[in-house]
């Protein structure tokens, strides 16, 4: 199953694909558009999914929202006994996520 949804608020975009179990994103991953692409949530998983990985490879910007949505997903896929894991991150993003002390929390592939 292949699903693609584009969100653009203002300048901001960032969009997301999911195949084989691989959410992509793609642009930026900032506090003017991570809030409406979490409603969506729930197309990312599958009934008895073990593990998403979250391809970052796309991803032009994050600023510490774009982390935050990153750690509230764990949170939410914790609860469905699924292991995210987190491929391509920027040095940007692992620059935020260290400072943020969320580093044991988000395991990269």
């Amino acid at each position: 199953m292949k699903k693609k949804v584009i969100v653009k608020l203002m300048s901001a975009q960032l969009s997301w694909e999911m195949a084989d179990k691989k959410l992509s994103f793609k642009g930026e991953m900032t506090r003017a558009t991570v809030a409406r692409v979490w409603q969506e949530r729930d197309d990312w998983l599958t009934d008895g999914q073990e593990q998403l990985t979250v391809d970052l490879e796309a991803v032009d910007h994050v600023d510490s929202a774009g982390v935050a949505l990153l750690l509230q997903l764990k949170k939410y896929l914790m609860q469905h006994q699924c292991e995210l894991l987190i491929s391509n991150p920027s040095q940007q993003f692992d620059a935020i996520v260290e400072v943020s002390g969320g580093t044991s929390l988000l395991k990269h592939v």
